[in-house]
Parts: structure tokens; C-alpha cells; sequence
């Protein structure tokens, strides 16, 4: 089976890279000859962090200097639409894509930020050329599924969703969708020596991203919460600090906001940052050895999840709700969402909880995880079926 993974943001956000691991692996689990090719919309930085069950990285894009990109100068200045100098745009892909069996869409919640005219572009070019598509480990508002966004849904092979929310959205509107989980509950840790500072089995993970000090209605006041998180937890505990970042792209970089963290306790040995260069299996190596995690990333989340460690969950969306549904059966107590945090206290409420519950959640998720996660086995059938419907 030939197939290529493509809408892939670049490893840089461990989270993408997570799922291009773990489907990987799991297409080379089903098929051993699989050939799965890597589409990196950031294929210098993926070059060197794609895993051994990935064959090839190519460019999604054209080079800079490109016939294909000359004649789409040309063709912009005559007027050609927007979505045919996009499609031209990503030509290396598009003609990848003429001899693959299955092209899966890895960007599981690009539907959610707005028009997504890169997937528009290039799946009107994928169909009109046979070419049969999946969406992958997908989360989505359920308000989005309306005009041309299920327009395109409807022209997917199989859309296998991470969460129930967006399944039964998907279900209602009438499209050809299996629940699945995210791929990278399947992901693999890779155990690094702990750094300088870690206390072990006493060590709390805090994750805080800049989208949502975006997402949040007072940013400021989200960053002072987490501030006095950690201060309630170096005067009432003698547990250390993990600064966990998980995305670290230019644009949308963890380290960001995690180092306004360990400036406001500086020279403080128990408050510290992973270093950099961690691919996503040792990330959640550290993440599984933590006592407590509170994270905002949905891939750190799971590597805590997937790891049996207790988890709060600071969530902007969908997939986070959908995510904590299903795996605990209920959102609150599991899940704050971003946009409610507005005074330290519910933080430090939310964290006082999940401290107490520590002990019943380890016990919880070690039961919980194997019928979770069980769906493997039908979210890889899908795949396969949609591959063998090439024209």
C-alpha cells in the first residue's frame, strides 16, 4: 500500500509529530511492505525527525525558484483563481499523489482555524485525479459542518474522528465517519536521564501555550494563574516544576510563555524547562513520569493521558471537551476550559482537586486505557478500505 500523509504542519509541534509517528507505525504494523510518504508543508526541519516506518519526506510547496511558481506568477497576474494558484502552489504533492494508493489529511483540527483554502485546493485536485482521500484523527466544530467545509468532508473515502462530539456531528450531517482516538495514544516514549532539578515521583508538568493566552478572554490574567499555581505549589509541596513545551515553531512558540514562567522564579532549582531538541516520544518520556500534569497543548495531554498520569486539561476546543468526554465520561473535573479562566482561584481550585483524586485517577486511566484504545484495530480497517477504492 502506497500511501502519503499530507496537511503536516511540521515537527516542530510534537503534537503533528506524534501522528505522523504513531500512523506510521501503525499502517507498517497492518501492511509490513507499506510505503508511507511524509508531505511536510516544512520539510527541512522534518527531514532529519522523520521515524524509520516513514520512507520519504517531500515538500508539500514549490521551491522559491520553480518553473511551477513562475507560472503561477504569470497566471496570478491574468487572474486566475485563488484556489488554482494555491493548487499550483503544492504541485511537488499534488503529482506525488497520482501513484499513491490513499492520501490522509494528518492536520486533525485544520477545519477549526479558520477557511482551510490549502485543503479545499488541493482535495478538488486529488478527486478530479482519482485519488482517494481520508481525514485523520479529526476533531471539528460541529457548527463548521455546513457550505463548501461539507462540501469537502463529502468527498473523503473515510473520516475517522478522535472524539465523540465531532462523530456524531459528522454522523448527523451524513458523512462516512468512524470514531476513533487520537493516533497518538499510540505513540511510544523514549526514557531520557532526568534533568538537573527533577524530583522523582514528585515532579508536576506545566504546559501553557500562546494560543490560548489568545484563545483566553484575559490572556494576562490565564499567564498570573499559572504563576500562582506554581507558587502554591513550591510553598505548600516539595514537589519540583517541569516547564513542558510541546509546539516550538517560530510563529506559535510554548517556550514563550513558559519562560515568562521561570523568570518569575528565577534562581529557584525545583522550577525548571526541558531542554530543547526533544522529538515527540522523548518529550512523553518525561511526561510520563510526572506525579501531575496541567497542560493546554492536546498532544502533551495525551502523552500524559496515554502515560496514566492525572491530567487537568486546559482546553480552547473541541477535541479537548470530545477528548475528556470520552475518556472519563464527563468533561468537569477533567477539563477548564480557557476561556472560563478568568481569576487564579479556579485554577488553584481545579488543581486542588486533581491533587486529591490522584491516587483514584492513576487507578482510573490503568483501566480505562485498553477499552479506549481499543478501536485500533477498526480506525486501521478504515484506512485500508479507503485505499482500495482507487479508481
Amino acid at each position: 500500500m502506497d500511501v502519503i500523509l499530507y496537511n503536516h504542519g511540521g515537527c516542530q509541534n510534537r503534537g503533528c509529530e506524534a501522528i505522523v509517528r504513531s500512523t506510521s507505525a501503525l499502517l507498517r504494523a497492518r501492511d509490513p511492505g507499506a510505503r508511507v510518504t511524509l508531505c511536510s508543508l516544512a520539510p527541512q526541519e522534518d527531514g532529519a525527525l522523520a521515524p524509520d516506518s516513514v520512507a520519504r519526506v517531500i515538500a508539500h510547496g514549490v521551491r522559491p525558484l520553480s518553473w511551477d511558481r513562475a507560472v503561477n506568477a504569470v497566471r496570478s497576474r491574468m487572474g486566475a483563481p485563488r484556489e488554482e494558484q494555491i493548487a499550483r502552489n503544492n504541485m511537488p504533492f499534488l503529482r506525488a499523489a497520482r501513484r499513491a494508493q490513499l492520501c490522509v489529511s494528518i492536520g486533525g483540527d485544520t477545519y477549526c482555524y479558520g477557511r482551510p483554502e490549502l485543503l479545499l485546493a488541493v482535495n478538488a485536485r486529488l478527486r478530479a485525479q482519482g485519488t482517494p482521500t481520508a481525514l485523520w484523527g479529526c476533531s471539528v466544530e460541529p457548527e463548521l459542518l455546513r457550505g463548501e467545509i461539507l462540501d469537502d468532508m463529502r468527498g473523503y473515502r473515510t473520516i475517522v474522528c478522535r472524539e465523540s462530539i465531532t462523530f456524531e456531528a459528522m454522523r448527523a450531517a451524513g458523512l462516512p465517519a468512524v470514531l476513533g482516538v487520537d493516533p497518538a495514544f499510540f505513540l511510544p516514549q523514549e526514557q531520557l536521564p532526568l534533568p538537573a532539578g527533577w524530583r522523582e515521583g514528585d515532579t508536576v508538568g506545566v504546559n501553557v501555550s500562546p494560543l490560548i493566552l489568545r484563545c483566553a478572554e484575559d490572556g494576562a490574567a490565564v499567564l498570573d494563574s499559572f504563576r500562582a499555581l506554581i507558587e502554591r505549589i513550591l510553598r505548600d509541596t516539595s514537589s519540583a516544576v517541569c516547564l513542558v513545551p510541546h509546539v516550538t515553531w517560530a510563529h506559535d512558540d510554548d517556550r514563550e510563555a513558559l519562560r515568562r514562567l521561570k523568570e518569575a522564579f528565577a534562581g529557584e532549582p525545583r522550577v525548571f524547562l526541558l531542554p530543547d531538541g526533544l522529538n515527540a516520544c522523548q518529550t512523553k518520556g518525561y511526561i510520563a513520569r510526572l506525579r501531575l500534569f496541567v497542560g493546554a497543548r492536546t498532544h502533551a495531554t495525551i502523552a500524559a493521558y496515554s502515560s496514566g498520569v492525572p491530567t487537568l486539561t486546559i482546553g480552547y476546543s473541541v477535541k479537548a471537551r470530545g477528548i475528556a468526554r470520552d475518556l472519563y465520561g464527563e468533561e468537569a473535573g477533567h477539563l477548564l476550559p480557557v476561556q472560563e479562566l478568568r481569576r487564579e482561584q479556579q485554577l488553584l481550585s481545579a488543581y486542588e482537586a486533581l491533587e486529591a483524586g490522584a491516587a483514584r485517577e492513576r487507578t482510573y486511566l490503568a483501566g480505562r486505557l485498553p477499552a479506549y484504545t481499543a478501536c485500533k484495530n477498526e480506525m486501521m480497517d478504515a484506512l485500508v478500505r479507503a485505499g482500495r477504492s482507487r479508481r
